[in-house]
């Protein structure tokens, strides 16, 4: 069963070799695009949902048959990976239907068991699970688009999109706010007191406008200028509360803070490159790519420094964990700016731009093994 720990690290390691594979040309871009969120976003968010939830809802740890969650979409994922490599020969509609019912199930098998821990929550839950919940409807949604492309063919590419848009800012976009609301005051050694009340409030405008933009990018373009504007709501209050409250620990050469703060910066950059994709003056595949390198990377970087030494050693904090999450997050500004710059000059059409994600990437890897095995030789 592979812990938190092991997923972050696979995430990373799936996004940098989606880029290696991006820059050397070696797959399509379908393929490029599934190593990296469904190989390795996908099981990280899956897996860091389930261990969020029991503090959300003050209950207790997870049962041991929800572990099987990520493994499952992994799997799924897997499937679908292989069929846009070639490895299948019988074809990819039955392969993109086998992951659908994998990944599909793994995803209803946890939203079912939050609705069950939201139930026997005494007292009102915490605002962000209802994220976690509108991220997991949108993400099935997302799945159903995968078998509506071979019932209807004859919408599979407008489908394709739906499905795309849905994933990133359905998914990965409403867990993203509904955790960086909570864990960069954390990184930054603060707190928020009002973030509660901005994910209660805010949560319709982001569903509302992720919505609005897969189906804009479906079949009408101009409805998704209004998503664009509805679901940059939350990030730009969020944004302008950390500024007020945090800009020394975001503006900064070390630590996980830098990181995330670049991460909303990056999310908020590409919704305006997003939105001229689907009017065709910016290229989608570069949109796509520029989502990996200036959002993503930087998100789980800075998620997995502040995260990481919790999931190595649960319990009680010690010096080791601070030395760790310190070893993690050395340089962390200047390597998640490369990467953001880098993403950002990519999705805006120059292609040298991923070197400069490139670089961030190599320099984050290499602070993480060299963090991880100086941790290993350390005593409690």
């Amino acid at each position: 069963m592979p812990s938190l720990s092991a997923l972050a690290i696979n995430a990373l390691v799936m996004m940098a070799a989606a880029l290696a594979i991006w820059l050397t040309g070696g797959l399509t871009p379908q393929a490029i695009a599934h190593i990296a969120f469904a190989l390795g976003v996908l099981p990280l968010i899956l897996a860091a949902i389930a261990y969020f939830v029991p503090v959300l809802t003050r209950s207790g740890a997870p049962p041991a048959q929800l572990h099987a969650v990520p493994v499952v979409a992994w799997l799924g994922a897997a499937c679908i990976v292989a069929a846009f490599a070639g490895v299948f020969d019988f074809g990819l509609t039955p392969a993109s239907h086998l992951a659908f019912l994998l990944s599909g199930g793994a995803v209803l098998a946890l939203m079912l068991w939050i609705v069950r821990r939201a139930r026997a929550t005494l007292g009102a839950p915490h605002p962000g699970l209802r994220w976690y919940l509108a991220a997991l409807a949108c993400l099935l949604l997302a799945l159903l688009a995968v078998p509506a492309m071979a019932l209807w063919p004859t919408q599979h590419a407008a489908l394709r999109l739906f499905h795309l848009h849905l994933n990133l800012l359905g998914f990965v976009g409403l867990t993203a706010i509904g955790t960086l609301q909570v864990l960069l005051p954390t990184a930054a050694g603060g707190s928020d007191p009002n973030a509660g009340q901005r994910l209660a409030t805010d949560l319709k405008f982001s569903v509302a406008g992720a919505l609005a933009i897969a189906g804009g990018a479906a079949f009408y373009a101009p409805l998704a200028l209004l998503g664009a504007v509805l679901f940059a709501i939350a990030p730009l209050r969020m944004l302008r509360v950390w500024l007020q409250r945090f800009a020394g620990q975001i503006f900064c050469l070390h630590g996980a803070a830098p990181s995330l703060g670049l991460a909303c910066l990056g999310l908020l950059a590409l919704l305006g490159s997003g939105t001229l994709h689907i009017y065709g003056i910016l290229d989608g595949r570069a949109a796509i790519g520029g989502f990996v390198a200036a959002f993503l990377l930087p998100l789980v970087s800075g998620a997995a420094t502040q995260l990481l030494p919790v999931w190595l050693r649960p319990g009680r904090q010690s010096a080791w964990h601070a030395s760790l999450r310190e070893a993690l997050g050395k340089l962390g500004g200047p390597r998640a700016l490369l990467m953001t710059v880098g993403g950002l000059s990519f999705a805006c059409g120059w292609t040298p731009g991923l070197w400069l994600t490139a670089a961030g990437v190599v320099l984050t890897v290499l602070a993480f093994i060299v963090a991880l095995t100086a941790a290993g030789n350390l005593r409690h």
